[in-house]
């Protein structure tokens, strides 16, 4: 789904934090008049134009956060119009981010219930054990108006960092090592849940079944891995987890693979049911950050970093698997100091860049802006374990 997933930043920085999905509407008629609109004068780029087999989505979704009450606002991709709002219940925080299925029709949260950032557990860490995260489900039709928001799933204890529901919705897959997430004119930072795990619900049955990720190739036997980012392939079956590990002296500041998990297979150990499908070189021109596969898993778009002789800079990286070979999709300027956050559509084609303040699609290696005025589109610092 078209989801820059949240990021984090201290929970004493009052600032609006967004999250931008898009969605691509397969209708091919249905004219602007005839869409419902908010008030407002949004600003934005119009798309350029796309080839054959590579349609652009017509509406996205930001998270706003300024208010009492989380919204989440459809918007049309033309104009930036508002076509429908979906507030969550009173006092629930968005956690894990949001997903969409394969048709970028129907769209999955994680939020929890609380009225601000929960208290400190001490050293960068959150008291979560109290916490329960519960799912919610809507869907948009062609006119970019919402269907009702409902809780689907069972509810899962504490915090959950990013989700990835199934091409199918049948399914949620979530990040059980952090939680990061966002209250109202808040930006919270998680902490790390009780031992790293990969788990999936099955949403006709209830049933949870998850991966641990204590150890795992290639980093060293004895390092405990991190998990990340989940997205899934287009069989609906294989989900692809990427994982860090501490440095090493001789490697990038931050160590990065991605595993492909067999999730028809009943739960356990992530290295026992799955194989790595790509890591990062020690002598690597980039160090990634975050990656999530393509439908047809013969790719990754990973956000990277590179030292230069002038500081780090940021880039956007397809690389190609099993070789590995990559080619950069979109730099952000020098003058860009935040950490860009992406995300990719349903077909994997579209790619979506928040860099700083600005959010937009990569077209021919260039930013095409994508916002509305009075949207605060920050990127954050990724918590790093």
């Amino acid at each position: 789904g078209w989801l820059i997933p949240l990021a984090a930043a201290a929970c004493v920085v009052a600032v609006i934090a967004a999250s931008v999905l898009l969605t691509r509407n397969l209708a091919r008629t249905s004219s602007s008049a005839s869409q419902p609109a908010y008030p407002g004068s949004p600003i934005c780029q119009p798309p350029p134009a796309a080839g054959p087999g590579t349609a652009l989505p017509r509406f996205y979704v930001t998270t706003d956060v300024a208010a009492r009450q989380i919204q989440l606002q459809v918007r049309r991709t033309s104009d930036c119009a508002i076509t429908a709002v979906v507030p969550l219940p009173a006092g629930w925080l968005l956690t894990g981010g949001i997903s969409a299925t394969a048709g970028d029709r129907t769209f999955v949260a994680a939020a929890f219930s609380a009225k601000s950032c929960p208290g400190q557990a001490g050293p960068g860490g959150i008291s979560s054990a109290a916490h329960k995260t519960r799912f919610f489900r809507f869907a948009i039709n062609d006119q970019g108006e919402a269907g009702r928001l409902t809780v689907v799933g069972p509810p899962v204890a504490g915090l959950v960092g990013p989700i990835a529901v199934s091409p199918d919705g049948s399914r949620i897959a979530f990040n059980a090592a952090d939680a990061n997430f966002v209250g109202p004119g808040n930006a919270c930072t998680g902490g790390e849940a009780e031992g790293a795990a990969i788990s999936v619900i099955d949403l006709a049955t209830g049933k949870i079944r998850t991966w641990q990720t204590l150890e795992m190739p290639p980093a060293p036997a004895g390092t405990g891995v991190t998990p990340h980012e989940v997205s899934w392939m287009a069989d609906g079956r294989t989900l692809a987890v990427s994982y860090v590990w501490p440095p090493s002296p001789s490697g990038p500041q931050l160590s990065m693979a991605v595993a492909a998990l067999d999730t028809t297979s009943g739960g356990g150990s992530l290295q026992a049911h799955s194989h790595v499908l790509w890591s990062q070189p020690q002598k690597y021109a980039f160090s990634v950050q975050e990656a999530l596969i393509s439908p047809d898993g013969k790719s990754l778009t990973a956000a990277a970093t590179q030292q230069t002789a002038h500081g780090y800079r940021n880039a956007l990286l397809r690389i190609a698997l099993p070789s590995g070979r990559y080619h950069i999709l979109y730099e952000s300027p020098a003058e860009t100091n935040s950490t860009s956050a992406f995300t990719q559509d349903g077909s994997g084609q579209h790619v979506i860049v928040v860099s700083g303040s600005q959010a937009g699609w990569i077209s021919a290696g260039k930013l095409i802006l994508l916002r509305a005025p009075g949207s605060a589109l920050e990127s954050f610092p990724a918590i790093t374990t």
